[in-house]
């Protein structure tokens, strides 16, 4: 789920060749006129002629419409929506559709936060079972994962891992490992600068073949086996 409402390309260009987005998932539950802001409002969203919180009833795929999605091998994309006018007000609804948006059957949903920890203040990560941080290497990126450990902490959620990225060097690693240990927050794995990658983001096109797959591929493998031990 691209949950960044800033963020006016999203993932569907990295993910399909398509031209066109799909359509916000936040118009399937009623759009602004319906869904509420999760700090002026916390009660649970709804479907749109539908009083049962969705955590009560969970979604189930096949009642979205195709135009709600991209799709691709296994993957379901969806996009909660994205600010486009001036004074249309803030994403606070379309962070409420990212909260409780819970699918039914044997799915994993991955949301694609915004950068930072905004967020956070809104209880968007209340129904996660992990959160996943990724830090660049810079100074801000380390103090906001530790800010991030804090508050999930507080949530009642520990389960924090952090993904080290675009890793020019061996010493750069070091130095970012090191400070990942002087905040105490958990390693996942790392991720190497990627020319690919870095193409792919200028140009708004699918990622094509890249070594940053093995590495990621390795850090799926342990995402897994960590989400099995929590589960049994």
């Amino acid at each position: 789920m691209d949950a960044d409402a800033s963020n006016p390309g999203g993932l569907f260009h990295l993910l399909s060749d398509k031209d066109k987005a799909p359509k916000p998932l936040i118009d399937f539950f009623g759009g602004r006129q319906k869904v509420t802001c999760p700090v002026d409002d916390p009660s649970p969203l709804t479907r749109k002629n539908n009083k049962v919180p969705i955590n009560e009833a969970a979604i189930k795929l096949s009642e979205i419409p195709k135009q709600y999605s991209v799709k691709k091998n296994n993957l379901t994309l969806f996009q909660i929506g994205k600010i486009n006018e001036a004074y249309e007000g803030c994403d606070g609804p379309m962070q409420k559709v990212a909260r409780d948006f819970i699918v039914k059957d044997n799915f994993v949903t991955l949301i694609d936060m915004e950068a930072g920890i905004e967020h956070f203040g809104r209880g968007i990560e209340k129904n996660v079972d992990i959160i996943l941080v990724v830090v660049d290497p810079t100074f801000e990126s380390f103090i906001i994962a530790e800010i991030v450990k804090r508050m999930s902490a507080l949530m009642g959620n520990k389960n924090v891992w952090a993904i080290l990225n675009k890793i020019d060097s061996k010493k750069t690693h070091a130095i970012m490992k090191s400070a990942l240990r002087k905040r105490k927050v958990s390693y996942l794995g790392s991720i190497e600068y990627d020319n690919e990658i870095q193409r792919s983001g200028i140009t708004g096109k699918m990622i094509g073949k890249c070594e940053a797959e093995k590495q990621i591929a390795g850090i799926l493998k342990k995402l897994e086996n960590i989400l099995e031990t929590k589960n049994k």
